[in-house]
């Protein structure tokens, strides 16, 4: 317990289960643990997936449902969550998603409590060359001056949230964690073909799996340039895509249309398989033989999805974007290849499908032991908490 009890308070425009709002529940928890209150203001519910709220308020978490966080210009946002913070006696105001983080800094700046950021990703300013302009000046005039601390998962991530004005002395490096499963027995030969073929997958071909939304950000149409461009890889492996897409600017929103419409052209239909959002992720990497991500950008060196592939103990394919991960050792603990190259994915899926059971075993468990031992959440979590303490201190 710290020695004194206090409340905080997150902003978090996009509510659904994906890495950034996973985060956030964790450090809540820490939070809870160490007897201190937590506030969730966050935006509109995911229409179709669902929404981590629910497990905010398993926590004992204040929810509140703030639908201007979808428009964070909104000229009473501010004031409002300035008075909300009071209200609730937060001693810190915590932005998580990027759009929401200029009220929430300029609301603890209003409300004279610290103003703190989990910079979990790159950043990205969406819309056409002014509106992206003025978005990055924005950004820059009110993070950067307003930010008492930056959290980064990265230090690619640490160095470009300077770039934005934040000072270094505000700013840590503290790398994304999960919880890893109890291990589980490999499935027996029989389940794993039920289980595969309820996917539309074939379990005499190799099977990787990917898991993240159909954005832009993570490259899977570099994915099917890889498999169109090597026929005899796309003869003797299949893919399946875990996850839901269709929200943001018009790009975003037709996305996971045009990769369906790739697929299609590519003649790629019985190779690549599109699942949707599932809450059975973990059978789906049990079910498979390798897993593969192909982001353009990311915030930590390695994205929750991929340390949860890597935990299962698969031989786990991903890009370079966010720089080498602390302890990973190349072509032993995985495979890491450079972001947006089509073609370095198609070498690396080869590579990883030619591989003997054995060395493929060794590849998962080394893996799984490099998670279990520098990734685990609650200690990343409470560190997080430390942190932010040090704030108000």
């Amino acid at each position: 317990m710290t020695s004194e009890a206090a409340n905080v308070l997150f902003t978090l425009r996009l509510p659904d289960r994906t890495g950034a709002a996973q985060m956030a529940l964790q450090v809540s928890r820490a939070f809870r643990r160490r007897g201190h209150g937590v506030t969730l203001v966050h935006g509109p519910l995911p229409p179709e997936e669902p929404s981590i709220v629910p497990d905010f308020c398993e926590i004992g978490a204040t929810t509140v449902e703030e639908t201007r966080l979808d428009r964070p210009w909104s000229p009473l946002l501010v004031s409002d969550l300035a008075g909300r913070a009071r209200r609730a006696g937060a001693r810190a105001i915590i932005g998580v998603n990027q759009r929401d983080r200029l009220p929430a800094v300029l609301a603890a700046a209003r409300a004279n409590i610290p103003a703190v950021v989990m910079v979990q990703n790159q950043h990205h300013f969406w819309g056409n060359g002014l509106i992206s302009r003025a978005k990055r000046v924005a950004y820059r005039q009110t993070v950067g001056r307003y930010t008492t601390l930056a959290v980064c998962t990265s230090e690619v991530v640490k160095s470009q949230i300077v770039r934005f004005g934040v000072p270094d002395a505000k700013t840590v490096v503290l790398p994304n964690g999960i919880e890893p499963a109890p291990a589980r027995p490999p499935l027996d030969p029989w389940r794993r073909r039920e289980l595969l073929d309820d996917l539309g997958l074939d379990d005499r071909r190799f099977v990787f799996v990917s898991v993240g939304r159909l954005d832009p950000q993570k490259g899977h149409d570099l994915l099917i340039d890889a498999f169109a461009r090597t026929p005899a890889l796309a003869e003797r492996v299949q893919l399946a895509i875990v996850g839901a897409g269709g929200t943001g600017d018009q790009l975003r929103a037709r996305w996971p249309d045009e990769l369906r419409d790739r697929v299609r052209n590519a003649g790629l239909d019985t190779t690549i398989r599109f699942l949707g959002w599932r809450s059975d992720v973990a059978d789906v990497l049990a079910a498979a033989d390798g897993y593969v991500h192909a982001a353009r950008w990311e915030g930590p060196a390695l994205p929750l999805a991929v340390m949860e592939a890597m935990a299962a103990g698969l031989p786990t394919i991903f890009t370079d974007c966010s720089g080498p991960p602390p302890w990973f050792e190349e072509g032993l603990d995985g495979l890491m290849v450079r972001a947006g190259d089509p073609g370095a994915l198609a070498r690396a899926l080869a590579r990883v499908a030619a591989m003997s059971d054995d060395d493929r075993r060794a590849m998962g468990a080394r893996a799984s032991a490099l998670i279990r031992e520098h990734y685990a959440i609650d200690d990343i979590a409470d560190r997080f908490v430390e942190l932010v303490v040090g704030t108000w201190a």
